[in-house]
């Protein structure tokens, strides 16, 4: 087989003999269509398993894998209602699985307790309220300076995909964090059941201030990791910084910002939540 190929490898690759390939067979002729890449995945999600399991307790592991699946699953079946049908409500689709996923995720790790409740609680309420935040300033403004048109490969329409995109978005960003005040406020109730609502507010409050930077920095760098070879390949190509933050980051950086809004809620949100039903089980003992 003959291997033609451009010198950026942009589009065109360069194989190697011993390459493993995935080939197309299009009138007697065989095409290459890529690389060969489920050992090299298959390796490293083996690695993953087994440090899972030899950092982690077996049954948690095992339910932190289980919900990963079903997550995959969800997410299958929701893309798959999306494409089938010809006008998907996109919006309501994802937001409908955003509320599985966070059940799902919390329901395997944390069981059915009131501590899964009050994190799946304090979840979508801050997800809520960011996604409502984002609507109204878009409202407002008219989507002005918002590139939707931006989006690669979109065959809908493109708001209201990044919209659900968002959701999804968020949604990890916030139950992360909702996660941590939440397990930190139940530890100082194991430890003095005998607390009121405002030890628990600043308790928490302390608690979101210190993850807070760090989780907001990791979205940076995810959004920079994401564009960072379309930048470079704009650049190359002679566009200028204005050009690329306008056409190539805008969406990015939006949704970097959301996120940003959404972790920052999340900290009165979920300490407010908690501190108020934790303090109603004193006043019940």
């Amino acid at each position: 087989m003959t291997n033609g190929f451009n010198q950026s490898q942009t589009v065109l690759h360069r194989y190697r003999v011993g390459d493993q390939l995935i080939l197309e067979k299009l009138s007697n002729r065989y095409h290459i269509l890529s690389l060969k890449r489920d050992t090299v995945l298959g390796l490293l999600a083996t690695l993953f398993i087994l440090l899972l399991y030899f950092y982690g307790q077996r049954r948690a592991t095992s339910w932190l894998l289980l919900s990963l699946i079903t997550n995959i699953v969800l997410f299958i079946v929701a893309v798959g209602i999306d494409v089938q049908f010809k006008n998907p409500n996109v919006i309501l689709i994802f937001s409908i699985l955003a509320g599985f996923f966070a059940l799902s995720s919390l329901l395997f790790v944390l069981g059915r307790t009131l501590q899964m409740r009050l994190t799946f609680f304090a979840t979508l309420t801050s997800t809520a309220l960011t996604m409502g935040i984002m609507s109204i300033v878009l409202l407002l403004t008219h989507n002005n300076g918002v590139h939707f048109e931006t989006m690669a490969y979109v065959t809908q329409v493109p708001a209201t995909l990044f919209i659900a995109q968002t959701i999804i978005g968020v949604l990890g960003a916030v139950m992360d964090e909702a996660a941590d005040i939440v397990a930190g406020l139940f530890g100082m109730h194991r430890e003095n059941a005998q607390r009121h609502f405002k030890e628990y507010w600043h308790a928490g409050m302390s608690i979101g201030r210190d993850i807070m930077g760090t989780l907001i920095n990791v979205l940076f760098m995810i959004f920079i990791a994401e564009t960072m070879p379309m930048v470079i390949l704009m650049l190359r190509n002679g566009n200028n910084w204005p050009y690329i933050l306008e056409m190539v980051m805008n969406l990015g950086i939006l949704q970097t910002v959301v996120s940003g809004i959404g972790i920052v809620l999340a900290v009165p949100v979920t300490s407010a939540i908690v501190a108020f039903f934790l303090q109603r089980k004193v006043a019940k003992i």
